[in-house]
């Protein structure tokens, strides 16, 4: 029992150190993962806990990662198609582990929530700076067409971060004592959460952000406050305002560029070389994460993945696999909020789950461990809000 103990409190300071590791690179950020996956993996065999997956229903999850097996095995790249295989099963088995073994202690749940919460105002207040000052505290320029990184170097990926962390700063706020600083300036300090996805130039993480906030309201409209839900808005369109009429607006050129852009757009190119290699492999594709091999031999116009996950499931592992990934998202929601009472704890999962595989615009790799972790690192944090 105290060995149990001892292990359940490693492996919770291992998952603390997370958020940490999201700021430092993908190497420490795998090894963590990896790290936890296997823990679960010991606990689910050790303890025979088969049956506690099969009655939360995170089941729906493994026969697209068997799926991904056997794409592997006649791929032409077997050894990185494999190895990304794996890399699936590492994020699924680490989704499974925050609300079954890690989360359950409502402290804890607590205590993570709060470190993320620390991280991401760090991360907007470090944007603001490089944003009026040229640099970051680190002392990271803004890059080209004005896009911001904050701690990211040259990668341009803080709203990204933000947005996928965005869960934890949601439960912090809610989860306040209403008498607390913090819990009456919530919506004050969720508008400068948006407002710093927005002036990183992100466009996907911007609508992702957007998206986010319609739902939310939507969901929960019956319950809130009309009167302060009119003020919240007039902040936000005055807000808006001033920074899209500003000189050298980011906001105002994204979405500019995103009209010129879609008369020629590069995704669209990535998407029918995507659909030309499904339609040579409709079974059972070319391997997982094998696009960025098999695209330079039909096309020009190529890059590491096609930039939607749909389309790289079809090129990669052929028809099935993103029916079995829609399927498994569709039925696991609904059997899960159908024990959820809080309304809350229903709209986020739900938000979440539809905006993290959100198929309408343009999306990382499905395989990316370091973004992928991230999303079932953070959707895992959501469906451990069973309250």
């Amino acid at each position: 029992m105290a060995h149990n103990k001892t292990s359940n409190l490693i492996i919770f300071y291992l998952l603390l150190s997370l958020p940490f590791f999201f700021l430092i690179g993908s190497f420490f950020v795998n090894l963590i993962a990896i790290l936890i996956s296997l823990y679960t993996l010991v606990w689910i065999i050790l303890y025979r806990k088969f049956n506690l997956i099969l009655k939360n229903h995170y089941i729906y999850f493994f026969p697209l990662f068997f799926l991904f097996i056997i794409s592997s095995f006649f791929s032409e790249y077997r050894v990185s198609a494999y190895i990304n295989s794996f890399s699936y099963l590492s994020n699924i088995l680490l989704f499974v582990s925050l609300p079954l073994i890690i989360l359950i202690d409502e402290r804890k749940k607590f205590l993570l929530s709060k470190i993320v919460f620390i991280i991401v105002i760090l991360i907007c207040i470090d944007l603001w700076i490089q944003r009026i000052f040229g640099t970051n505290l680190t002392g990271f320029s803004i890059q080209q067409a004005g896009r911001l990184t904050s701690f990211f170097k040259d990668e341009q990926i803080p709203g990204s971060m933000v947005f996928k962390l965005s869960p934890f700063v949601l439960y912090y706020l809610f989860t306040q004592n209403n008498k607390s600083k913090i819990y009456n300036f919530k919506y004050l300090i969720l508008l400068f959460v948006y407002f710093s996805i927005l002036i990183t130039g992100e466009r996907a993480a911007s609508i992702l952000a957007t998206l986010l906030i319609i739902f939310l309201i939507a969901f929960n409209f019956q319950k809130i406050n009309k009167t302060k839900l009119l003020i919240y808005f007039s902040i936000f369109f005055i807000v808006f305002s001033i920074l899209f009429n500003l000189k050298n607006s980011v906001i105002k050129e994204r979405i500019f560029y995103t009209f010129i852009q879609s008369k020629n757009n590069i995704y669209l190119e990535f998407y029918k070389n995507s659909h030309e290699i499904f339609s040579q492999n409709i079974l059972i594709g070319t391997g997982p994460q094998t696009y960025r091999y098999v695209c330079p031999k039909i096309s020009d116009s190529c890059s590491s993945h096609p930039h939607h996950y749909i389309f790289e499931l079809l090129s990669d592992s052929g028809i099935l696999s993103p029916i079995f990934l829609i399927f498994s998202l569709v039925l696991f929601l609904l059997k899960n909020i159908s024990f959820v009472k809080n309304n809350l704890s229903k709209s986020l999962m739900t938000s979440y789950t539809i905006l993290f595989f959100f198929p309408f615009i343009p999306t990382g790799s499905f395989f990316s461990s370091f973004h992928m972790t991230l999303i079932w690192f953070s959707l895992g944090f959501v469906y451990s809000l069973k309250k």
